[in-house]
This record gives C-alpha cells, sequence and structure tokens, in this order.
C-alpha cells in the first residue's frame, strides 16, 4: 500500500511540474502573439527552470533565442541557439535564428538555373493578345497588356479582360506592390493609374513627351523614360517631379529599359552599349557597367545589384549564359521574386522561368499564431535579400510535428505604425504584430548596424535611412530586406503620409489540426530546398485558449 501511495505521490508531482512548465509556456506563446515580449521572455524563463520534458526542451530554449534576439540581447540569444543546438539537437530553425543574431543574411547568391516553366499563349484569330507590350504579376495573376487592341488580359483563377479606356496607344505597364496600383504610359504624354481590378483610373502625370514607365520602388517612386527629351524622370507617389537626368546633352542617343534598386537607378543606353547608373537621392552619375560581348541584349533585370542581360536566347549574370527557351525574340521583360517573365511578340505569348539562386535565400519569418475551430492560422512574411515583395507563395511549405500539411494562404494587410527619429533602443520594444515604419538617419545606425539588424527583421520593421551620409553596405542592406528605401531629408514628410497609406501585407497559412500532446513543433519555409526555416512552438493550452 506504502508503494503503491509513494507511487501515486511521485506522479503527481511529475504531473504537477509537467503541467506548470507547459502553462507557463503557452502563456509565454500567447504573449508573444500580443507583442508582450518582456512578459513573453519571464515566462519561458520560468519554464526552462521547472521540470521539463526533454523533448521539449530544445523548443523553448529556441523560442527563448528568439525572444531574445528581439530584445537586442544578441549574446544571450546566441548562448540560447548554441544550448539548444549543442546540447539538445539541432533543429531547421538554428540555421535561420543563428543567421540573424550573428547579422549573416547575405545577398551574394549566385544563379544556378534559369529554368523553363510555362507560357501565356496569345492568338491572333482567335484573339486572346496580339501584342503584348508588357507583362507583369499581382498575387497570382499574370497581366498582359495589349498594345494594339489596348486591352489589360488577366490570367488567373479566371480569364478577364480589362479595357484601359484612353484614346492612345499605351508604350508600357507596370504593377506597384507598394501602393497595390498598376501604372500604364500612354504616347499621348500621360500616364494613368488604374485600382487593383481596373475598375478605376485616373490621370497621373500628364504632358510628357513619349513616356516609357519603367518601375517604383519601396519609397513609392515612380520611374518614367521621357524618349522624346533623352531623360528619366522621378516621381512621388502623388506625381510629383522630385528627380530628372538629362542623359545625352551633347548628342544623339538611344536609350531603353529603366530599373532601381537600392536609390540607384540603372539606364540602358543602346549607343555607348552600357548600363549607366545615377544615385536617385544625390543625383550624380555613378560608374557604368558595360553590355556583355556579342549582340546586343534587348532588356535587362536586376537580381539585387546584379544585371541580367537578356535577349530572345539566353540571360547573361556574372559572365555566365543561361539559355531560354520558346522564344524568337524579347520584347520587354519583369522579374518579380524569383520569377523572370519575356514577351514574345514574334510568337506572340509570355514566357515564364524560374531562377534558382546557390542559397535560397527567400525566407519566411513567423509573426504570429492563432486558433479557431480546430485550425490553426499562421501569420508570416516572406523576406528576400535581393529586395522583391513575393507576390506569390505557392512554394511555400508548413510542417507540423513533423507532418507536411496541405494549407490555405491568403494574403492580409498589415497595421501600420510610423515613427520619425525614435530613440535606437525603442526599436527592441517595438510590437511584430504590427508593421512599424521607422525613420532614421544613416549616422545614428553608425556602428550599431549588426547590433540592430536581427531585431528589425524580427520586430517587423520597414527601415528609411535618412542619408545624412553614406551608408555602410550592411545598412543598404537591412533597409532592402526589410523593403524600406534609402530617402532624402526633403523626403521625410512625404514618406510619414505615403507610408500610412502604402500596401504592407503579410501572409496567412491556415490547416486543420488535433489537439496536441505537449510541444508542438510549427515550421516554415519557402521551397523545399531552403535552409532557413522559421519555426515557433504552441501547446494544447494555446488551442483551448
Amino acid at each position: 500500500m506504502r508503494k503503491i501511495l509513494f507511487t501515486l505521490a511521485m506522479f503527481l508531482i511529475t504531473f504537477s511540474s509537467f503541467a506548470n512548465y507547459l502553462d507557463s509556456f503557452s502563456a509565454a506563446v500567447q504573449a508573444w502573439n500580443q507583442g508582450e515580449i518582456d512578459q513573453s521572455l519571464s515566462l519561458t524563463k520560468l519554464s526552462l527552470s521547472s521540470t521539463v520534458n526533454v523533448a521539449d526542451a530544445p523548443d523553448l530554449w529556441y523560442f527563448k533565442a528568439r525572444l531574445n534576439i528581439m530584445k537586442g540581447n544578441t549574446k544571450k540569444a546566441i548562448e540560447a541557439i548554441q544550448t539548444a543546438g549543442d546540447v539538445f539537437r539541432q533543429k531547421p530553425v538554428f540555421l535561420l535564428l543563428n543567421e540573424l543574431a550573428n547579422a549573416s543574411v547575405t545577398t551574394f547568391s549566385p544563379v544556378l538555373s534559369i529554368k523553363y516553366v510555362n507560357s501565356i499563349e496569345g492568338f491572333y484569330g482567335t484573339e486572346v493578345f496580339y501584342s503584348p507590350l508588357s507583362v507583369c504579376m499581382r498575387k497570382q495573376n499574370y497581366y498582359v497588356l495589349d498594345g494594339a487592341n489596348r486591352f489589360v488580359e488577366e490570367f488567373g483563377a479566371h480569364q478577364i479582360r480589362h479595357k484601359i479606356g484612353v484614346d492612345s496607344t499605351p508604350t508600357s505597364m507596370i504593377y506597384s506592390p507598394q501602393m497595390d496600383s498598376f501604372f500604364i504610359s500612354f504616347e499621348n504624354g500621360s500616364v494613368y493609374e488604374y485600382s487593383s481590378n481596373f475598375s478605376k483610373k485616373k490621370v497621373f502625370i500628364s504632358k510628357l513627351s513619349h513616356p516609357v514607365v519603367s518601375c517604383t520602388d519601396n519609397a513609392g517612386r515612380l520611374y518614367v523614360g521621357e524618349y522624346g527629351k533623352d531623360q528619366v524622370d522621378v516621381f512621388d507617389d502623388q506625381g510629383v517631379l522630385i528627380r530628372k537626368f538629362r542623359l545625352f546633352d551633347k548628342e544623339v542617343h538611344i536609350f531603353s529599359y529603366i530599373r532601381e534598386f537600392s536609390s540607384v537607378v540603372y539606364v540602358m543606353d543602346l549607343t555607348e552599349k552600357k548600363i549607366r547608373r545615377f544615385d536617385v537621392i544625390s543625383g550624380k552619375e555613378l560608374s557604368s557597367i558595360p553590355f556583355p560581348k556579342g549582340s546586343i541584349p534587348f532588356t535587362f533585370e536586376l537580381l539585387g545589384s546584379s544585371v541580367v542581360f537578356i535577349n530572345s536566347h539566353s540571360a547573361l549574370i556574372g559572365g555566365i549564359k543561361f539559355p531560354l527557351v520558346n522564344s524568337t525574340s524579347v520584347f520587354s521583360s519583369n522579374m518579380t521574386g524569383r520569377t523572370l517573365m519575356t514577351t514574345d511578340v514574334a510568337n506572340n505569348k509570355v514566357n515564364l522561368y524560374d531562377i534558382k539562386t546557390q542559397k535560397s535565400l527567400i525566407f519566411p519569418i513567423i509573426d504570429g499564431l492563432s486558433f479557431a475551430n480546430g485550425k490553426v492560422f499562421v501569420k508570416f512574411r516572406l523576406l528576400d535579400p535581393m529586395g522583391y515583395d513575393i507576390e506569390n507563395p505557392s512554394r511555400v511549405l508548413v510542417e507540423d510535428n513533423g507532418f507536411q500539411q496541405p494549407v490555405n494562404i491568403v494574403r492580409i494587410h498589415q497595421k501600420i505604425k510610423v515613427y520619425e527619429f525614435p530613440k535606437l533602443n525603442d526599436i527592441f520594444k517595438m510590437n511584430q504584430t504590427t508593421k512599424n515604419v521607422v525613420i532614421l538617419r544613416a549616422s545614428s545606425l553608425k556602428g550599431h548596424g549588426k547590433e540592430f539588424f536581427s531585431s528589425i527583421i524580427m520586430n517587423n520593421v520597414t527601415l528609411y535611412l535618412v542619408v545624412d551620409e553614406k551608408p555602410t553596405d550592411m545598412e543598404k542592406e537591412l533597409v532592402c530586406l526589410s523593403k524600406g528605401s534609402l530617402i532624402s531629408y526633403s523626403e521625410i514628410k512625404r514618406i510619414k503620409k505615403f507610408s500610412k497609406n502604402r500596401n504592407f501585407f503579410e501572409f496567412e497559412a491556415s490547416y486543420s489540426k488535433g489537439l496536441p500532446n505537449g510541444v508542438d513543433e510549427l515550421e516554415i519555409m519557402y521551397g523545399p530546398s531552403s535552409h532557413l526555416v522559421d519555426g515557433v512552438y504552441y501547446t494544447m493550452q494555446n488551442i483551448m485558449k
């Protein structure tokens, strides 16, 4: 009898300790979900001070590391990561947290392959589109501008034709994820802005000389080539001219496509056979990039700051040539994420290519979990060091407790909070459930870039850096990764207003789930070959709440 009572007492003590640490950890996850990081960290420490099931121990340590990163406690975060990985076992989240804690996420990512995926066909006769001038992507849909027939054809779950309603021949079309709008330029000298479903339109700019709209950036600037004046115009998000680059003052030249990366504008000079570069903030011309030897490329794109030269047969980057199949001619191109789109005018079709890089550097950051009706809802962002907004999340994979889940993914808008020149330590206190737009002077980050790198990413901060002195490479990378921009002092007021209206979004993955046993681990990755995987944890108590 005594032996039975002793065994029962030990069971109750063990169960009590087990429930105690799970209760504390459940509360820690709940506090993190609400952006209360100090409270979450205290509760996680309390959980670790209890008797912990050894199978759950690494999850608690990894969660502690995540919270310390958000708090700016880099040294403590690294200690927690090492404890989880060395004493227990390394999990996929180890690499992501370790790289963030050491600020070692890099944009250097050589291209391994450019693979043909599919074509969007146009037919003359049973007409779909006849002269594809431009192509772009919004969410998971493709949009083709038919220049001859003056409409935009949308390809997605349904095929829809949008009339553009302007009595002039269009010259180009782009999509701005920042404003969730399409822009189309016309030979009559106007640029029109269209709502995302093309139900509304307005004149954005007028009285230009043969404009060709080319791209937008994270500061809401619009880049337009005025081919009648041999100049590139930069407009703000209200259509006000803020910078112009006179390209050819002394002789006649031919220039073509325009692209932007990290507040540097790239212009294709077909006469001098080079890519000319200009600093948007200072207006100064920078060093140029010569065309590759051989035939003149038709167009170009940017993969980070690397130039991809494109013609009908190949794409060339870093001296390496990648064949493009199923093309006769390339009139224009567009890059969204790792998807290259080219318009084949001779064959009336658009070709789609998937670009594979050495490291799958598109990686997710989880911002929160919620539970309803037996389902788990995961809110996450997709970050791309190359600077692209990821419009198509179809390559996202979710694993729960080691099992891959069939998930439904939707795009949701984020609440926005704007900070102008906050104290640096305030960044550590920002709530990851909100998009925090931070405007800082470049000089204020000097010597602190590595210290704030991981916290800015994990606390859902978009950084606009005022260029009062030359930013470092790490600061430029941080601005790019956070979907911010380098700006001038004169743009601060505009950026504050623009940010409040900007289309910030993240994704939400949902799937069905039974009751967990102890601590369940949720992992999310972009593509099966991704080495940067984010993971968080939850318990039955989280679901019941």
